[in-house]
């Protein structure tokens, strides 16, 4: 497998356990110097720009697709990476709405490309790939950033709750297209892109106000 990007190194908060000599006493910094240390949803917020690259490269390694739908599954790619640290910090009581629709209008869009149903799946599975990646290339202790259990079982959740959605999403569009007589292609028609567009959009503006 092809490593489209390198997972980023993050800047520590300052801790005298990172410092040149330690000592006993910066092994127990005063309440005035200590610094709190990264939450999880920031560590994950330095990955974005790798995740999303990772993703859309190794999409693009599996299946061929025109300009156009390549720039719809950027954007598409870049709106869920953003989300995924908004799981895991103080976002997470308004993120799951938004990335559920996200992941539906995803697997909506999927059904209209011509992918089946275990695509889809496979196509979105990808990302919980990055994490993993990164997990073992740039784990977050390395960086000061506790992992606690909770966190990692929150976060695979979250991904799995995408998977699901895309499915769902992926069902209602083979469904639709049934239903109206128009069949599914490989191809999505320009009202269609439109209209996806239209939602995506509406997506990203959403996001983007609670971020």
């Amino acid at each position: 497998m092809r490593d489209p990007a390198q997972p980023a190194d993050i800047p520590s908060s300052p801790s005298p356990a990172r410092s040149a000599h330690p000592s006993a006493s910066a092994a127990h910094p005063s309440p005035s110097t200590a610094h709190p240390p990264p939450n999880l949803g920031e560590w994950l917020e330095a990955q974005r720009g790798f995740l999303a690259l990772y993703w859309f490269d190794e999409i693009l390694h599996r299946v061929s697709m025109d300009p156009e739908m390549e720039r719809i599954l950027e954007r598409f790619l870049n709106l869920l990476t953003r989300m995924i640290p908004g799981a895991l910090d103080h976002r997470r009581s308004v993120v799951d709405p938004v990335w559920k629709r996200a992941a539906e209008l995803y697997g909506t869009l999927g059904a209209q490309r011509g992918l089946a149903a275990g695509d889809i799946v496979e196509e979105f599975q990808i990302v919980r790939e990055a994490v993993v990646r990164i997990l073992f290339q740039a784990p977050p202790m390395r960086y000061g950033t506790p992992l606690s259990l909770s966190d990692a079982l929150r976060l695979n959740r979250f991904l799995d709750s995408g998977v699901t959605h895309a499915s769902i999403g992926h069902t209602d569009g083979l469904f639709f297209a049934l239903f109206q007589g128009s069949g599914v292609s490989t191809v999505p028609t320009t009202k269609l892109v439109a209209e996806v567009e239209e939602q995506l959009e509406s997506l990203e503006t959403e996001w983007a106000a609670e971020s």
